[in-house]
């Protein structure tokens, strides 16, 4: 039996619910177009290699995979005004793909 887990990320990215809109834009040209997404800043330790720790914020961008679909590494997206470029990127295999981005 299937999971309704489809339905699940659609309520989730929902823009009434946590999602916000943001604008991808491909290295390789094209338009741009609009995507909804979860924008998630999280700031983490990193081992400088001294005794004094080192934080650092960690943007990503967690959407359905199907609304994005080829990804590269210097594509752009804009989100609440701020430009991004992609870093890297994970499909979770469920029809999720979360981008790892740095601040322009």
């Amino acid at each position: 039996m299937a999971l309704p887990i489809a339905s699940d990320i659609a309520a989730i990215l929902n823009l009434d619910e946590f999602a916000l809109a943001s604008t991808y834009s491909r290295l390789s040209g094209g338009d741009a177009f609009s995507i909804n997404g979860i924008f998630d800043n999280e700031t983490v330790p990193v081992d400088a290699g001294g005794f004094v720790s080192v934080h650092e914020d960690q943007p990503r961008f967690t959407c359905r995979t199907s609304d994005l679909g080829a990804v590269a590494e210097g594509d752009s997206i804009t989100i609440s005004g701020n430009l991004y470029k992609v870093r890297a990127w994970v499909h979770d295999g469920t029809g999720v793909t979360v981008l790892q981005l740095e601040r322009q």
